[in-house]
């Protein structure tokens, strides 16, 4: 085969992906934007509706109510308000 023939083979393939192949795959792109379009619109009205289906929330509890014990079994929870030890005595 010679370079003309190369070169003939060589334009025809691109001539074939430029009709072809690329406004297939355009179109295919297309399709598929749209199916998630309608995909998302559907899920986002299901979204919607179980956030309008919900029950409210309770309310919080009075802030003058004392708060419940709350054990957590382990030693020492607390933190030192201070580092320096009691009598104001320096060590």
């Amino acid at each position: 085969m010679n370079e003309d023939g190369s070169a003939r083979r060589e334009f025809v393939f691109g001539l074939f992906l430029t009709t072809i192949v690329t406004p297939l795959l355009a179109g295919l792109t297309a399709f598929a934007a749209v199916i998630g379009a309608l995909a998302i619109h559907e899920a986002a009205g299901r979204l919607l509706a179980s956030r309008h289906d919900k029950p409210p929330r309770p309310s919080a509890p009075h802030m003058a109510t004392p708060r419940t014990l709350r054990h957590t079994n382990h030693r020492h929870t607390r933190r030192a308000l201070s580092t320096r030890r009691p009598g104001g005595v320096l060590h």
